[in-house]
């Protein structure tokens, strides 16, 4: 089926080119400029969140801005750098992104993590404090592109499948779910599950794969007091005591109710006044309804939209069957977690402490999806056709913003 797949969407790229090449350019800019304008977005939400208790604490409220910038600076510099990596360099990078991400995730869970709110998943090296498991979906994405990609004609096979694909995949679980990060685990199934897919393994396995990924989930669920509580708050807040489960969903819905239509003014909600807890990282949507409103909601959501529009045409389109899976598995990450994350604020899905993609504070996070989207960007920028086709829009760019800066037609 994959082989079938690929041979059809390389017949037609081949016939239609030009066109093919001028759509990808397009989605090349709907990414940044959705990427752009999520981020700033998320650093005034985040100086907003935070702004409340730091003046409370006699700290400086711009001290957090300070540091969401360093995050974004990271960010976007490891994201430029590997924009610039040759794809056929990820063939042997994928292995080594992997294998490193996966290590640092183990060392995690055998006794060096740092413990947080149940969960065992940050490491401390030197000044620096991150979570591991933010990047292990990063390489997880990448080597699971290349392996499928490499076994394109053999995936209807349950050997060539299991081994390295479906193993990798359960490793890079376990190492999550050791951690008791339930959250993350998830997102990674669901990037895992939507590989599979793009790379064109039959239905009939991947409905086998999704009954035993349900299995897991619901195995995890039910071993743990806490994860019960959260999916039995989803159907029946009930009574709740502060800063519980219940209590933050709860309070949740009060912020975006009383945001309305327009909001009650950058800065001026209430309920950053310890009402809600992570009020700046897996509730921050809710920040953004009571002070933004229902228009600012919608403009994370259409925002989202247009950078899933951009990622999906360049699944779609993509030439390259290790590109098209990669940047599929990008997908069903970041889109995935952004539905994820407001399912839980807006109670349709259990609380399970994801943060919003490029919004949400938080260096480990942030830093992993902004390097995912430079990788999407270098995949797009770097293949011999796509290329010469973004350098010609760019200058098309150029010389639009050169009649606005001299205020009438170019000489």
């Amino acid at each position: 089926m994959g082989e079938r797949v690929t041979a059809r969407l390389e017949d037609r790229f081949a016939l239609e080119r030009p066109a093919v090449a001028r759509s990808l350019a397009t989605a090349y800019y709907m990414i940044v400029f959705a990427t752009v304008l999520l981020v700033a977005l998320g650093l005034m939400m985040v100086v907003s969140s935070h702004a409340v208790d730091a003046l409370a604490k006699d700290e400086s409220p711009w001290a957090t801005a300070w540091q969401q910038v360093a995050f974004i600076a990271a960010g976007a510099a490891i994201g430029f750098a590997l924009s610039r990596v040759p794809n056929r360099a990820w063939l042997g990078l994928t292995w080594i992104a992997f294998a490193a991400t996966a290590a640092f995730q183990a060392i995690v869970v055998l006794g060096a993590g740092i413990s947080a709110g149940g969960n065992t998943n940050w490491l401390r090296v030197g000044p620096f404090t991150f979570q591991p498991a933010e990047f292990l979906k990063y390489g997880l994405a990448m080597w699971l592109a290349n392996v499928l990609a490499n076994k394109a004609r053999r995936l209807d096979d349950w050997r060539a499948l299991i081994w390295p694909a479906l193993v990798g995949v359960v490793g890079a679980l376990g190492l999550v779910a050791a951690g008791h990060d339930a959250g993350t685990a998830s997102i990674v199934a669901i990037m895992a599950l939507g590989a599979l897919i793009i790379a064109g393994v039959p239905w009939r396995k991947i409905a086998v794969i999704g009954l035993g990924a349900g299995l897991g989930a619901a195995t995890l669920i039910l071993t743990s007091d806490n994860r019960r509580e959260r999916v039995r708050v989803l159907f029946n807040p009930g009574d709740v005591e502060q800063f519980s489960e219940g209590w933050q969903v709860r309070q949740a819905s009060y912020a975006l109710a009383e945001g309305g239509w327009f909001g009650q003014g950058l800065g001026a909600s209430r309920v950053k006044w310890e009402w809600l807890s992570q009020a700046d990282t897996d509730f921050i949507f809710a920040v953004v309804g009571a002070e933004l409103g229902l228009l600012g909601c919608l403009v994370v959501l259409i925002l989202f939209g247009v950078l899933a529009v951009g990622l999906f045409q360049v699944v779609r389109l993509h030439p390259n069957r290790f590109c098209q899976i990669a940047v599929g598995a990008f997908t069903c990450w970041l889109l995935g977690q952004a539905i994820v994350n407001i399912g839980m604020v807006i109670q349709v899905l259990p609380v399970v402490g994801v943060p919003l993609p490029f919004v949400s504070s938080g260096g480990s996070a942030l830093i992993a999806c902004l390097g995912a989207i430079g990788t999407v960007l270098g995949l797009l920028r770097n293949d011999p056709t796509v290329g010469p086709s973004l350098r010609a829009r760019r200058g098309v760019v150029a010389r639009a913003f050169g009649v606005f800066a001299r205020g009438g037609h170019p000489r």
